[in-house]
């Protein structure tokens, strides 16, 4: 639950912005009159408008992932972390082979369908300044200077060593290492 003071800001910051709610659900309290499993990895989702509406647990597996797909998308809202991934499903059926996608609107670079992207020079880790959502794992990285936001266009790529793709349930220790020569882009052959 190293993550749990971001998922509350963005729950707090969520029912502030959309319902003009300033009384906050406390997550931690909720969480603790639950029966969570003891042994595993689970993602648990919580699913709120207003109030909480629903709770699912369920075993987590990190997926495996080895090519990516830079996809150019139409700009859309997902700042609030929807239930309705509609548009991210379509982007990521464009993927055309490859296992997860990069998504880029006019040449920026923004997110992957799964989660968050850092991106290594051989130096330091980047993340794309103007994600899509900004998730809570990249928000504690960012916190603890692990991963410093800029901007990323599609040419910038190129100067990448390798790329990450993190969420909450994905550290970015343990995320799949995706070589720079595993980004494809539109339209090109898979080698």
């Amino acid at each position: 639950m190293d993550l749990l003071s971001f998922h509350q800001q963005r729950v707090n910051r969520s029912r502030r912005q959309l319902f003009g709610i300033k009384k906050q659900l406390n997550l931690r309290t909720f969480l603790q009159d639950q029966s969570l499993p003891q042994t595993g990895t689970h993602k648990v989702r919580i699913t709120y408008g207003r109030e909480i509406e629903h709770l699912s647990i369920e075993p987590y597996h990190i997926r495996p992932v080895q090519s990516l797909r830079v996809v150019v998308t139409e700009p859309f809202d997902y700042r609030h972390k929807y239930l309705n991934r509609k548009k991210l499903d379509l982007a990521f059926s464009y993927r055309d082979g490859c296992d997860d996608i990069i998504m880029s609107w006019q040449s920026f670079i923004t997110d992957s369908y799964y989660g968050n992207l850092a991106l290594y020079d051989g130096q330091k880790w980047w993340t794309p300044a103007h994600p899509l959502l900004k998730g809570t794992r990249r928000a504690k990285l960012c916190a603890d200077r692990k991963l410093h936001p800029t901007v990323v266009r599609v040419p910038d790529l190129k100067y990448f060593k390798e790329v990450r793709i993190i969420n909450a349930m994905i550290p970015l220790e343990e995320s799949p290492r995706i070589s720079a020569d595993q980004v494809f882009l539109p339209g090109e052959a898979l080698r």
